[in-house]
């Protein structure tokens, strides 16, 4: 009798752990695809990242020797990989892209960008789009990596 609880419970664990386990790995190599391309990306500039971060569907890093900031992002239409010179950048600030929503009052964030105004008046701002609500749903954090990324990039600026 025991030995059939005991092959049915692991049967039960093996069922429940498998799937998260599956779903952590998944997750890993997303996350090291998308390292890989920022890296990529800043190698083809001659630059080395000092300080990165890898976020769901998105990377963005920063060399801070050489003022340049590199961002990747990759869903399931498109790829979008940026350099901007931050020495030729006079300010950062977030574009906060938000949708009247009458059912409870709360408005809804349809878009979130880091929007990086240029030194020179003759040349336009550069925008860097952290979330999309038709791309990635649902806010998961996303808000935060953009408040310390604008805090990083302002840091920076010469």
């Amino acid at each position: 009798m025991s030995l059939g609880i005991t092959i049915t419970s692991a049967v039960l664990v093996l069922l429940v752990t498998t799937p998260v386990v599956l779903i952590q790995q998944q997750q890993k190599k997303k996350e090291r695809k998308l390292l890989n391309a920022l890296k990529a990306l800043a190698n083809q500039h001659k630059s080395k990242l000092a300080e990165f971060e890898v976020f769901k569907n998105f990377a963005i890093g920063l060399d801070a020797n050489n003022h340049n900031l590199f961002f990747y992002k990759q869903n399931s239409k498109k790829e979008i990989s940026q350099r901007i010179d931050l020495n030729n950048i006079k300010s950062c600030g977030i574009l906060n892209s938000k949708k009247a929503n009458h059912t409870d009052k709360h408005d809804t964030i349809v878009r979130l960008q880091l929007v990086l105004n240029p030194k020179s008046s003759s040349k336009h701002e550069q925008n860097i789009e952290i979330f999309n609500q038709i791309d990635d749903f649902q806010l998961n954090g996303e808000l935060e990596v953009i408040q310390k990324w604008e805090h990083i990039i302002q840091n920076n600026l010469n």
